[in-house]
């Protein structure tokens, strides 16, 4: 079984693609642009600067989870470690690359790409279900569609 690292690197050309066609909104979520000073202008011979830079938090998920429509995060560690949630919530995420497998694992068939200014808000207000693991983790789901009602959808993606 491949553990969450190992799906990052086999897809990393995957996600790459993704987020480079999603580079526009993004830069609309993330970027600007800047004049450069009068030093730069004149002895680096540039007029502007253009700034595009966030982090991307990145869960790749099986295919049979693909009926729900939601991007789960752990909300609950077996050792009551800080979790993804408590990290989000702390504001160390901007983007979310959420993806599911097609059913032989080997290509990404449904894209998500958020803000996690969204997962924040809907955890504030509540709108999440909670599902508990038998190993005693628990995670937090948030369907597509209220991230999507709060306007921090910025990219999709659907092969199916």
């Amino acid at each position: 079984m491949l553990d969450h690292r190992d799906l990052e690197n086999k897809f990393k050309n995957d996600i790459e693609h993704h987020l480079v066609r999603a580079s526009f909104e993004l830069f609309k979520e993330f970027g600007n642009f800047t004049i450069s000073s009068d030093e730069e202008d004149t002895k680096l011979s540039f007029d502007m600067k253009f700034y595009l830079n966030f982090q991307v938090s990145v869960r790749i998920r099986k295919h049979k989870y693909i009926k729900y429509d939601d991007a789960t995060i752990r909300y609950k560690s077996k050792h009551r470690q800080e979790t993804e949630i408590d990290k989000i919530n702390k504001g160390l995420s901007q983007v979310y690359f959420y993806a599911y497998m097609n059913e032989a694992e080997d290509e990404l068939i449904k894209i998500r790409i958020f803000n996690t200014e969204a997962i924040r808000k809907l955890h504030q207000e509540g709108k999440y279900t909670v599902r508990y693991n038998k190993d005693t983790t628990a995670l937090s789901a948030f369907k597509f569609t209220d991230i999507k009602e709060l306007n921090h959808d910025i990219y999709k993606y659907d092969k199916i």
